[in-house]
């Protein structure tokens, strides 16, 4: 097992920049490969002890780190937005779901807020996103992903109120934009993983950030390229058959990394979203789908990283980790500046990547947020805005609420927790009408989601009169 430490590659830098400057990039700067599968929590990963089998996934467990202990948003955008900004939803003011090409709104400002991907490619990196976007409306903003710090793209756009299907559509007769021409593909989610796979062999030789939000496996449910021919009935049995497909394209692009040999200077991570939109199992028991909900079933992620300089695999932490870490911890493998004069909420967790085992610099609580509802935990304890408090390290399913324990230990941890979430600041204004600053709930100008169900029952209509 090769280990690089920062004092090594620094030293390996001053001298291979003094003699070949552009395979020292690429021999000291990791590559990143960022998984993120849609609406799919820990329930499904059979690493993580659920009955499904995804045996490509798994073998990034085998030949890296399981995580035990990260935690992202309860649902889509927010969670995408805390991600590639190492901020919590408060402090964006992005606190709900809400697809920008839908609903209107700016969306992901870029003179406001900073992506991962800006600040990795101010180190010298190479930046593509493959997957789902939908926190920009690429009509009004054509070049936003360019702005956002990314070279190239191929993206579901989202469903784009005006433009009539196929721009709904993201798997079969997938409605695609590649580096900003608009096709229909066979399948979405294939075309997507192709492009990634290309990007990847055209930049094997300078380091490069792939960040890949999968379309998969969020509804609509339906058979795969996999599974067409002899389709599964019913909703579970298809989203089941999503997992299997999302499964085979995570080994389709690792066994690319390997093939083209640079399995050894790149990072491969692998996590959820949010939590499951279909009920699964954990360690043989059903387990609730936790989609929307602050429960830990719905924040509660697998997080899997295959880094063999660092690792040389079957390793388990109980490390806290959450979404706003990824911004720091990408910084900080790239040798990157951090953006000056922003609050990250993040901290990076390379220490935990090299397998230290001191608590030194490493988290002490996590956290989890929709709406107004907002939840933190520690190792064993978890404290929602609500009052109730869990042992989730004995009680994962949150059915002992012990608020009113007078264990000296629950005590402790309870006070310790409320603390720290009474210190964090109001939710700022959100990026989108509906919306203002601070506490409270939100007001809501028009409820989108209702206006659009309004608008396609119309049409329906319509088009039953028009025969």
């Amino acid at each position: 097992m090769r280990v690089y430490s920062y004092v090594s590659l620094g030293l390996a830098a001053l001298v291979c920049f003094s003699v070949q400057p552009s395979a020292c990039v690429a021999e000291t700067k990791p590559n990143i490969i960022f998984v993120m599968v849609d609406d799919m929590g820990r329930d499904w990963i059979s690493s993580y002890g659920a009955s499904h089998p995804t045996p490509n996934v798994d073998r990034l467990a085998a030949q890296g780190i399981r995580f035990e202990n990260c935690w992202c948003a309860p649902i889509c955008t927010p969670t995408r937005m805390e991600l590639l900004t190492g901020q919590y939803p408060f402090r964006t003011g992005w606190v709900r779901h809400h697809d920008v090409p839908r609903w209107g709104g700016k969306g992901f400002d870029w003179e406001k807020f900073t992506s991962f991907a800006r600040v990795v490619k101010k180190a010298g990196y190479t930046t593509a996103i493959g997957g789902k976007w939908q926190i920009n409306d690429f009509r009004k903003q054509p070049d936003a992903l360019k702005r956002h710090g990314f070279d190239e793209h191929c993206v579901w756009t989202g469903w784009e109120t005006g433009n009539a299907p196929p721009s709904s559509k993201r798997y079969w007769d997938g409605y695609i934009m590649t580096n900003g021409k608009r096709e229909v593909h066979k399948h979405g989610s294939e075309a997507v993983n192709d492009f990634l796979i290309d990007f990847i062999r055209r930049n094997k030789k300078r380091p490069f950030l792939a960040y890949y939000p999968m379309m998969l496996v969020h509804g609509p449910f339906l058979p795969t390229p996999l599974n067409r021919a002899k389709a599964p009935e019913g909703k579970a049995a298809l989203y089941a058959g999503m997992v299997t497909y999302m499964d085979h394209l995570v080994g389709k692009l690792v066994a690319a990394v390997d093939e083209l040999g640079i399995a050894d200077r790149t990072i491969i991570m692998f996590t959820g979203d949010n939590g499951s939109s279909a009920s699964g199992t954990l360690n043989g028991k059903p387990y609730p789908k936790g989609k929307g909900r602050t429960n830990d079933w719905g924040v509660h992620m697998p997080f899997l990283v295959r880094a063999p300089m660092f690792s040389k695999g079957g390793e388990v932490s109980d490390d806290l980790i959450d979404f706003t870490d990824m911004l720091p911890t990408f910084a900080d493998l790239a040798g990157a500046e951090l953006p000056a004069g922003v609050k990250l909420d993040g901290r990076s967790f390379v220490s935990s990547l090299r397998g230290d085992r001191s608590a030194k610099g490493k988290r002490e609580w996590i956290f989890a947020q929709i709406e107004d509802r907002r939840t933190i935990r520690d190792k064993h304890y978890k404290l929602d805005s609500s009052g109730s408090f869990w042992n989730i390290s004995k009680d994962l399913l949150e059915r002992k609420d012990l608020r009113e324990s007078k264990d000296p230990d629950v005590v402790e941890a309870r006070e310790r927790l409320a603390k720290v979430l009474a210190s964090l600041p109001q939710n700022a204004g959100g990026p989108f009408e509906g919306y203002k600053a601070g506490g409270g709930k939100a007001r809501k100008a028009a409820n989108p989601k209702k206006k659009d169900r309004q608008g396609r029952k119309a049409l329906k209509q319509k088009k039953k009169r028009e025969g």
